[in-house]
C-alpha cells in the first residue's frame, strides 16, 4: 500500500512519521523488523531528528507507557494493555541499540551511495572509491588539464579554440580563456543540463562533434546574415519613400521614423535590435505618424505609399525575429559546445584516476545500472531487503532519484508492504539540485492509482493570526500569479496551493500579529529599525527578533545600521 501524506509547515509531520515507523516496528511479529524498514529524508539534521524522536518514544513506552504521546494510538487498538506495549517496546529498543548500524534511517544521498557501492565493479571503480562533494574543483581541474595538455597534434581543438578566442575578442574587445572556459564548463556539468540532455535524447559525442557543430554554425551564420540584410533592405525602402517625398524622419511623432536609420546602417557584425513598442504602435496607425500640427502638410506626401513598407518592416519582427534570435544564441554557445566532448572525456578520466565519484552523477549512474532490473536484483547486490519505505520531504526529490526508488516501492507494494510518502509541494526549495515537485503532485498518484491520500491541515506551531494571514495571503497570491501567467481561472499555482488553508490547533491567549510596510528602497533601513524598536517596546527580547534579507551585503548593511542606532543594546 502507498500512502501519500501532504504535510504543511507545523502540521506534525515528524510526529506522524515517527508514529508510522513505531507502528511498523511494534505491529510486526518479526523481532528484527527495524532491519527491513527504510526511512529516508533529505538532510542530516532531519535524519538525526527522526532517529532521536523514534528512540525517545520507544524509551518512554518502555519505561512509562502511559506518558507516551502515542499511548492512545496503540492501546487498546494494537496492544490489549499498557504492559504488553511496554514489553514489546523494551525488546525493540534493546535490539535497535545493540544493532544500531541496521537502524535504517538515513538521507536519500547516503542510501543511494550505499547502494552504489555494491555496484562499484559495474561502474568501473574500485570498491574503495570516494564520493566527491565539490564538483566545481573537479571541473576546474578538468579545464586545467585540457589547456595544459594542448600540443600541436591537437590540431582540430587548437583551431577551434583559437578561432573562437579571436572572434570573442573582435566582439567584446577582451577575453580570458581560463575564466570563460571554466564558466562554460560549470554550465556543461550542471545537473539541469544533464537532465535536459537525457530528456532530449542527445548523444554528446555524436551531436557535439566538431563536424556537426561547424554545420550548425554555418546555418546559424546564414540565418543571421539573411535576417540582417532583410531588415536593412526593408528599412531602406521605407526611408526612400520618406526622404524622396521631402519629409524629414525627425518630423514624425516622437521621431519614431528616424529609428529606421538604425537598421539601414547596420554593419556586417551588428546585432539587429527589436524596435520599441511605441514604434510598432505608431507604425500600425497612420493617424499616429505625425503630430496633428504637422499631419495636414506631411501626411499627403507619404500616405498611402509608406503604409505597405512599414507593415513589411514590422512583420519582420515576429516569427522571423524569433528564429534570428535563436540563431544568434546558438552561434554564441557553439564555442562551449565545441569543447563539451573534450571536457566530458577529461572529467571522466579524472574521476577514474582519483577513484572518486561526483555525488551529482551517482543517481544517474545507479539508474542506468538498475534500469529494467527488478527489485530482487538490487536487494541481492546490497544484501538487505526492505519491506517498508518511509520517504520524507518528497517534494525535494529529483526525478532520477524517484526512478531509482520506484522499482523498490513497486516490489514492496506487490508484497503487501506499507509505504508512506510525505511532502508538501509548497515547500520545494531544491530546484538547483534537480528536485521536481510534480512528482508528488502528479506522477506518484498516476503511477500508484491504488494509493491513499492524507492531508495534515492543522498547524500546531504558529499563532492564530499568523495562520489566518497565511490562509488568506497565499490563496490570493496564487490567483494573482495564475492571472499574470494568462489563466482566466484557476491555474497551476492555485492547484499547488489548493490545500494551503490550515486549522488552528487551539485557542491562544496571544493570537500574534502580522503587519506590512511598503516603502522606497532608501527608507528600508529606517523602517527595519522602526519595526525592531516597536517589537522591543512590546516586550520582545533580542533573541526573539529576526531580520530576513535577500543577500549577505544587505544583511551587513542592516546589522551595521541597527548597531549604530543602538537597537541592539540591552536595556
Amino acid at each position: 500500500m502507498i500512502q501519500i501524506m501532504k504535510a504543511s509547515a507545523g502540521s506534525g509531520k515528524t510526529y506522524s512519521l515517527a508514529r508510522k515507523y513505531i507502528s511498523l516496528l511494534l505491529g510486526s511479529k518479526d523481532r528484527y523488523a527495524y532491519r527491513h524498514i527504510l526511512a529516508v529524508t533529505f538532510t542530516n539534521k532531519a535524519t538525526d531528528e527522526m532517529k532521536s524522536r523514534i528512540l525517545k518514544e520507544l524509551y518512554i513506552m518502555a519505561s512509562d507507557p502511559a506518558s507516551s504521546d502515542y499511548f492512545d494510538w496503540f492501546v487498546p487498538s494494537v496492544f490489549p494493555s499498557a504492559a504488553d506495549m511496554q514489553k514489546k517496546a523494551e525488546a525493540v529498543l534493546h535490539d535497535i541499540l545493540h544493532d544500531y548500524s541496521a537502524f535504517a534511517v538515513s538521507t536519500i544521498d547516503r542510501f543511494f551511495q550505499q547502494t552504489l557501492k555494491a555496484f562499484s565493479r559495474e561502474i568501473g571503480h574500485f570498491a574503495s572509491y570516494q564520493v566527491e562533494l565539490d564538483k566545481d574543483s573537479l571541473v576546474a581541474e578538468s579545464v586545467d588539464r585540457i589547456l595544459d595538455s594542448l600540443t600541436e597534434e591537437d590540431g582540430s581543438l587548437l583551431t577551434w579554440l583559437t578561432d573562437n578566442v579571436l572572434e570573442q575578442i573582435e566582439q567584446g574587445g577582451r577575453y580570458s580563456m581560463d575564466a570563460n572556459l571554466l564558466e562554460m564548463a560549470g554550465r556543461l556539468k550542471s545537473s539541469q543540463r544533464q537532465e535536459v540532455l537525457e530528456s532530449a535524447g542527445i548523444d554528446v559525442d555524436l551531436d557535439y562533434s566538431k563536424e556537426r557543430l561547424l554545420e550548425i554554425r554555418h546555418r546559424c551564420r546564414e540565418i543571421i546574415t539573411l535576417f540582417r540584410n532583410e531588415a536593412k533592405a526593408r528599412a531602406e525602402r521605407a526611408l526612400q519613400i520618406i526622404v524622396g517625398a521631402g519629409v524629414n524622419p525627425l518630423e514624425s511623432r516622437n521621431k519614431f521614423l528616424n529609428d529606421l536609420y538604425i537598421y539601414s546602417e547596420l554593419s556586417d557584425t551588428d546585432r539587429v535590435p527589436r524596435p520599441k513598442d511605441s514604434f510598432f504602435k505608431n507604425a500600425s496607425d497612420s493617424d499616429l505618424w505625425f503630430a496633428k500640427t504637422k499631419a495636414k502638410t506631411l501626411m499627403p506626401k507619404v500616405y498611402p505609399f509608406l503604409e505597405a513598407p512599414l507593415d513589411d518592416f514590422c512583420d519582420l519582427f515576429g516569427k522571423d525575429f524569433d528564429v534570428y534570435n535563436t540563431a544568434c544564441i546558438l552561434d554564441s554557445q557553439l564555442y562551449g559546445l565545441g569543447v563539451a566532448g573534450e571536457l566530458s572525456r577529461t572529467f571522466n578520466e579524472l574521476m577514474k584516476e582519483k577513484n572518486v565519484l561526483c555525488i551529482d552523477d551517482s543517481n544517474t549512474i545507479l539508474r542506468d545500472i538498475i534500469d529494467g532490473s527488478d527489485a530482487p536484483f538490487v536487494y541481492e547486490k546490497i544484501g538487505v531487503r526492505y519491506d517498508h519505505y518511509l520517504l520524507d520531504e518528497f517534494q525535494d526529490t529529483a526525478r532520477v532519484q524517484w526512478q531509482n526508488f520506484s522499482p523498490l516501492l513497486k516490489e514492496s507494494e506487490s508484497k503487501g508492504g506499507d509505504n508512506l510518502i510525505v511532502g508538501d509541494v509548497k515547500q520545494s526549495i531544491y530546484r538547483w539540485r534537480g528536485s521536481d515537485w510534480k512528482l508528488l503532485q502528479e506522477s506518484i498518484p498516476d503511477e500508484f492509482p491504488g494509493h491513499t491520500q492524507t492531508v495534515l491541515d492543522t498547524n500546531y506551531r504558529s499563532l492564530s493570526n499568523i495562520i489566518g494571514f497565511n490562509n488568506a495571503f497565499f490563496k490570493a497570491a496564487a490567483s494573482v500569479l495564475d492571472a499574470m501567467a494568462g489563466y482566466d481561472g484557476p491555474g497551476p499555482m492555485s492547484e499547488i496551493y489548493f490545500d494551503v488553508r490550515q486549522n488552528v490547533s487551539k485557542a491562544d491567549k496571544d493570537p500574534g500579529n502580522v503587519s506590512f510596510t511598503f516603502c522606497p528602497k532608501e527608507q528600508e533601513l529606517d523602517k527595519v529599525l522602526e519595526a525592531v524598536m516597536q517589537a522591543r517596546e512590546a516586550g520582545a527580547r533580542l533573541s526573539e527578533i529576526a531580520v530576513l534579507v535577500r543577500s549577505n551585503n544587505t544583511g551587513e548593511a542592516v546589522a551595521r545600521y541597527l548597531i549604530d542606532n543602538g537597537s541592539c543594546r540591552d536595556r
